[in-house]
């Protein structure tokens, strides 16, 4: 067996080993990512709020200037109150596959499950297409 082929069969197996190692189950590492994801969501709540914030002061500077000038204020806060709600309700998905992690896996497994069988569906596979262009081309 020749070194790239064994490199390539290790490879799949050192990219789970710390997971083999801590003996963490895929609930686990699902929960990990989810917290890791936290982080960057808190991180785009902050920035909404003060995209909020910004956008309130804007409006507050420009009170009695024309009405065109305040349109740009309004525009931010459109935007950052819009930003705030998805954040939010993607804190919600976190926090749903953070405690049920087990019910997500089979959720997303069924999905998976389904794309497979559509994309074989979609492409011909099953209906014999091939064997037609196949036909045709002779």
């Amino acid at each position: 067996m020749t070194r790239r082929r064994l490199a390539s069969l290790l490879a799949p197996a050192l990219a789970f080993a710390p997971s083999i190692v801590l003996a963490s189950t895929t609930t686990d590492v699902v929960s990990q990512i989810a917290g890791l994801f936290y982080i960057v969501v808190g991180l785009a709540l902050t920035l909404s709020i003060l995209m909020m914030g910004g956008g309130i002061i804007m409006w507050i500077v420009r009170f009695g200037t024309d009405q065109t000038y305040r349109t740009d204020a309004i525009h931010l806060m459109e935007w950052g109150v819009a930003t705030l709600f998805t954040l939010i309700l993607v804190l919600g998905v976190a926090e749903f596959v953070q405690t049920h992690t087990s019910a997500t896996l089979y959720i997303l497994s069924i999905a998976i499950i389904l794309l497979v069988v559509w994309l074989f569906a979609t492409s011909g596979v099953f209906s014999g297409e091939g064997k037609e262009k196949e036909k045709e081309k002779k």
